[in-house]
């Protein structure tokens, strides 16, 4: 009997749904269910199975794993809904969250108001304890005065509880006691502590960190398992699996209790369908994935194969230290609203109209115009698509409403007034390019764009020429491309430790040991399945720095000598270098934490392989104008159809080719050819291949 791999990625207008068997994958979109996303990824994946002539039943029954990526936690963030928190920390300690090392996004907006408070000062409380910088307890934790304080937040209405103590990261046992403390006095509390979540120096980040896993904990915990519990009330008995902001994936249970690290969960999933689909199995390594959906933009630098990771994210103006994909979010996706401030400036996004009402074209009683009415205005979709039989779109309703909000008070035309709309999102869009490459040290000319989402490839070839590049890369199925991510990722842990030190200098034996505790944590967590693999890493900085770079250091030896450590100290040279512009080489390179990513390697979907015939030349399936701009005007484009199209189709701009769930605009002065692998190669003056 066939087996079957689920995958589903949550966006903010549309839920995907992928399932993987032997004859590929096939994919369907439903519309997000606001509140109750539950509902709407059963409706999904009983769609793609009616699809299949299967019930809903059959299909889960048949189906090995599902593995979801979902921005519950990461739109309790944005939102602001997430859970009451009270916070138990040392005294003299309990402003920390509010000072936040004096960080302020911009120094010279006076008017700058701070983020919102994820805990409310009232519920922050102290307790008397203290452990030095040594890991030697000064003070010994006041019992009684926890018991007090987890009773006062209790009766306050608190929600969760996050627990941080000063140096907790050499000496967890003040910690550990308060939370068995706060167990006997309120069983069942959601708790967060600061040194199981992120053992590691700097109170700020840990903190901070700590406090928004309490916040997006309990609604992310009772989110998946709910689902999990429908799931299988409907007949799935497989592994329910979540992607981590990692790239890895963990059982839903373990996610929900380290709810701070699905923060990226869903856009990790298309870095991971870039790195396993095209990085590891094309000539192209140096990747910039771009992945425009509905509401926002994601953007992520993949070199030489490996997706940026770092530590260093903050969400919703909070910061997250945990390892996570460097993927850079903004506020432009289809349904970003465009409007006009007091001085009749033309702004898109950040605010979305989201799945309902939608853009206006969608006729569920939006008037706001949009980037996808735009898009649909000048002619770049079709004004017949269905997008999956979940909408009809309406072009009149589009144009009137550019015509009243933005052409009439600016006195212009209705088709210069949507194409300004997309200058100025095209224009955003390149500059969160730019973030993740040039600002990283990375010239965007030697990356190639894969651009993936239901609105990617419309707006890709805007981008590459705003940079000079000249490939991008657009998968067949790239409105659900982040949803067949999930299916390629590693079961994933990362544990964190403080170690202080110097390259030059360190104990090798000491590190070697510290190294093997957390690969023990790591398999602990991670202990079914199969073998578990380790990657150790250093977090390196100079004297006097305040933020520090991750480097690979090798664990095959034995012991860790100082041929490796000079070894990672000259790859962190070369990393800042290149990220900062400069290298002190004659300066000995510090340690301050250590890592350990335990990966338990997964069952990888089969892939099909359609053989290329030499270049043929499709038919278009029709014409239809269209506005690339406004020297050119309305062009007279051909319109190609994705049934017409077999590996080795080739085609010449300006043109535009609809799958179901996607549009990809191949402007004037590019080229197109599709490959075996289903994924469209569009070049800019030059061979397509």
């Amino acid at each position: 009997m066939e087996r079957y791999g689920i995958g589903i990625d949550v966006g903010g207008t549309f839920i995907d749904v992928v399932v993987a068997g032997s004859a590929g994958p096939r994919y369907c979109k439903v519309p997000t269910t606001a509140g109750v996303q539950a509902e709407g990824i059963r409706n999904g994946i009983a769609r793609a199975a009616e699809s299949m002539g299967l019930k809903l039943g059959e299909l889960l029954e048949r189906t090995d794993r599902i593995v979801h990526g979902t921005t519950v936690a990461t739109n309790m963030m944005l939102e602001g809904n997430g859970a009451r928190v009270g916070m138990l920390t040392t005294a003299g300690f309990r402003d920390e969250l509010e000072y936040r090392r004096g960080l302020k996004e911009s120094v010279y907006d006076p008017t700058l108001p701070p983020p919102r408070p994820l805990v409310l000062r009232r519920h922050r409380l102290t307790v008397a304890e203290r452990i030095d910088a040594r890991g030697n307890v000064v003070e010994p934790l006041d019992e009684n005065a926890v018991r007090e304080r987890v009773r006062e937040l209790r009766s306050a209405g608190c929600e969760s509880l996050a627990i941080g103590f000063l140096f907790s990261f050499l000496d967890s046992g003040h910690e550990r006691r308060a939370a068995e403390i706060a167990a006997e006095e309120w069983p069942g509390v959601y708790m967060s502590v600061s040194s199981e979540v992120l053992p590691q120096v700097r109170e700020y980040e840990r903190f901070s960190t700590t406090a928004v896993n309490a916040y997006v904990g309990p609604g992310t915990a009772s989110y998946l398992e709910r689902l999990e519990r429908e799931l299988a009330e409907a007949g799935f008995a497989g592994e329910f699996l979540v992607i981590l902001s990692n790239g890895g994936v963990i059982d839903g249970h373990f996610a929900g209790r380290r709810a701070a690290s699905l923060l990226l969960s869903g856009p990790a999933g298309g870095v991971l369908a870039a790195t396993e689909l095209v990085a590891a199995r094309s000539k192209h390594r140096n990747l910039i994935t771009i992945d425009m959906g509905g509401t926002s933009y994601d953007v992520c630098l993949i070199a030489d194969g490996t997706p940026r990771v770092t530590s260093d994210t903050y969400i919703a103006r909070h910061a997250v230290a945990l390892p996570m994909f460097g993927i850079h979010t903004i506020g432009a996706g289809g349904g970003s609203i465009a409007r006009l401030d007091a001085a009749l400036g033309l702004h898109v996004g950040p605010a979305s109209a989201g799945a309902v009402p939608g853009p206006v074209c969608y006729g569920r009683g939006g008037c706001e115009p949009t980037v996808t009415d735009a898009n649909l205005v000048l002619g770049y979709l079709d004004p017949h698509a269905t997008f999956g039989g979940s909408v009809t779109l309406d072009i009149e309703a589009s144009r009137n409403a550019i015509r009243r909000r933005i052409a009439e008070p600016l006195d212009m035309e209705l088709e210069e007034a949507a194409y300004g709309i997309l200058r100025v999102v095209n224009t955003q869009m390149t500059n969160g390019i730019r973030v993740v490459s040039v600002q990283q040290g990375h010239d965007p000319r030697d990356f190639v764009l894969v651009a993936f989402g239901g609105n990617g490839a419309v707006h890709a070839g805007r981008q590459a020429e705003d940079l000079d590049i000249t490939t991008v890369l657009v998968p067949r199925m790239a409105g659900a491309f982040s949803a067949y991510g999930g299916l390629f990722a590693d079961a994933r842990v990362d544990h964190l430790a403080t170690w202080v030190g110097r390259c030059d200098t360190a104990d090798g034996t000491e590190l070697t040991k510290a190294f093997a505790g957390l690969c023990e944590k790591g398999a602990s967590v991670l202990r079914s399945g199969g073998e578990v693999l380790n990657e150790a890493w250093l977090a390196c900085h100079y004297a006097g720095q305040t933020s520090e770079i991750w480097i690979p250091i090798d664990l095959h030896a034995a012991n860790i000598g100082a041929d490796v450590l000079a070894a990672a100290a000259e790859r962190f040279h070369r990393a800042h270098e290149q990220e900062r512009s400069f290298a002190k080489r004659n300066e000995p390179v510090h340690i301050i934490g250590l890592k350990v990513v335990s990966l338990r390697p997964g069952k990888r979907p089969q892939l099909s392989v359609e053989s290329a015939s030499s270049d043929s030349q499709p038919q278009p399936a029709g014409h239809r104008n269209v506005y690339f701009d406004n020297e050119l005007g309305w062009t007279s484009t051909a319109i190609y159809r994705s049934a017409g199209l077999v590996a080795g189709a080739a085609l010449e701009g300006p043109a535009i080719v609809e799958e179901p769930d996607t549009t990809i605009v191949v402007y004037p002065g590019w080229r197109c050819r599709l490959d075996g692998y289903g994924m469209y190669h569009l070049t800019r003056n030059g061979d397509a291949r």
